[in-house]
């Protein structure tokens, strides 16, 4: 189908897509760096601590829908996007603050209580800056080029939140604690310069007005009843288990399996690897079609996480070499997904005449979120039950089983993730057909502002 939408400039891509390097920055200590520090140099055990970032997350789920709902209804002046800007911005920067820099004799409560300020902050900003991209076009293409844009800065954030680690690591004596730290202060920095260039700079497209929409419960029933939405929505839920189970032990494996000296140093080529292959996956994404891209990517990462498997302890290079193969496919993991949600918000947009972009990615982030909890719970409380320390002086058979949890463990999901996009339905093609349908309802519309309400045009 051909384009029916003009391209967004260039700047306005840029000014809305820097946000993102922030919230990447802030997102992946939290993954990697948070057990290793609160286990390792605070001494909290490793199940504890999966408990509780079960538990963090389980709260932060609560809570999504009905942030969805509200950045969805709420319609002040400055924009039903931007103005939580800067309300999740205070939270999540006081959230880090406390969470990254704990003072002595903290403890499990401590670790949950901050954990959930941070994903409560992480959400009220996140959510409605998805939402606020959906709307940026309506076009099937451009979507792909907004997400791209958006994923660009966030693989320029997690380059930040590599290359600063391993500068950290680099010094003689340094902990996870001194990467805590300074994660924070470049989360200070960085984040209130890109808030405040988007809130200036990037129009909020959402209308003044509009229906009020469904409640919470009725809002997520129609949703799920949307076909496309749901497969693509577990195929996400089950790629999250898997990929946040490895990452979240990928200190471990990379220090006690392989023998990596500086795990930092080896993100900093995987991430910058993935910056430059973002263009690659958004052309295929429009070449291909969205979900046979992303077809494409998780067997890539299928078959790097089975040529792990089979390296030995010293083969450093090997294992870079594959880590940095995985990074070729990150950028399309994060973004032909969300450029897929923002198409089957369509779905919903022809069904009901609402457009309830907040609440359809507030029900992505439940998924991820749960995806997350699981595969960070899982992977910590596997770990403890096989006998690994986090501490070290692990015997062969910690070693082994850390191994088989890293490598295969994560595959088998995503085996099944694979098996949904496969047969996932909604083409450029359907896409299209679907977008035209919503522009005549939204023309007859315009024609008769009274009267009866046209029924919904159908998929």
């Amino acid at each position: 189908m051909d384009r029916q939408q003009p391209w967004l400039p260039l700047r306005l891509l840029v000014a809305y897509g820097a946000l993102s390097m922030p919230l990447a920055t802030i997102g992946l200590p939290l993954s990697i760096y948070l057990a290793p520090f609160y286990a390792g140099e605070l001494g909290l055990p490793l199940a504890a601590l999966g408990a509780a970032m079960v538990g963090a997350r389980l709260i932060d789920v609560v809570v999504d829908p009905w942030i969805g709902v509200l950045t969805d209804r709420w319609r002040p002046k400055v924009g039903r996007r931007k103005i939580w800007l800067p309300l999740g911005g205070t939270v999540l920067l006081f959230g880090v603050w406390m969470l990254f820099r704990p003072g002595e004799g903290v403890g499990i409560g401590y670790f949950l209580g901050w954990t959930a300020v941070v994903y409560l902050g992480f959400t009220m900003t996140k959510l409605p800056y998805e939402a606020w991209g959906a709307e940026l076009s309506p076009d099937y293409a451009e979507r792909t080029r907004i997400a791209s844009a958006r994923q660009v800065f966030t693989l320029v954030g997690l380059v930040v939140a590599t290359v600063v680690p391993a500068l950290v690591l680099a010094r003689a004596g340094a902990s996870a604690a001194d990467v805590l730290g300074s994660m924070s202060w470049a989360m200070f920095l960085l984040f209130p310069l890109a808030a405040l260039l988007a809130f200036v700079a990037v129009p909020d497209t959402s209308p003044a007005e509009g229906p009020s929409g469904q409640g919470v419960t009725r809002g997520m029933l129609l949703a799920l009843r949307n076909g496309p939405f749901r497969r693509i929505g577990l195929a996400l839920f089950l790629g999250y288990i898997a990929e946040t189970f490895r990452v979240t032990i990928t200190l471990f494996f990379a220090r006690d399996a392989i023998g990596v000296p500086n795990i930092g140093a080896v993100y900093v080529y995987y991430f910058l690897t993935g910056l430059a292959a973002v263009p690659i996956w958004s052309w295929l994404g429009n070449r291909l079609g969205k979900h046979r891209a992303l077809l494409i990517a998780f067997l890539i990462v299928i078959a790097t996480n089975t040529g792990i498997f089979f390296l030995e302890r010293g083969q450093v290079a090997a294992f870079t070499a594959l880590f940095v193969a995985k990074g070729f496919c990150f950028g399309a993991l994060e973004l032909l997904p969300a450029a897929m949600i923002a198409d089957t918000v369509d779905v919903d947009v022809a069904r009901t005449g609402q457009r309830r972009q907040g609440l359809f990615f507030a029900l992505v982030g439940i998924v991820i979120k749960l995806g997350q909890a699981i595969g960070q719970g899982l992977s910590l409380n596997l770990l403890a039950l096989v006998g690994y320390r986090a501490a070290g002086g692990n015997g062969p058979e910690a070693i082994e089983s850390l191994r088989l949890l890293y490598c295969v463990f994560p595959s088998a999901f995503l085996l099944v993730s694979v098996w949904l996009v496969a047969r996932y339905p909604l083409t450029r093609a359907r896409h299209g057909r679907l977008r035209a349908a919503i522009e005549r309802r939204d023309a007859r519309r315009a024609l008769t502002p009274a009267g009866p309400r046209p029924a919904p045009a159908r998929r």
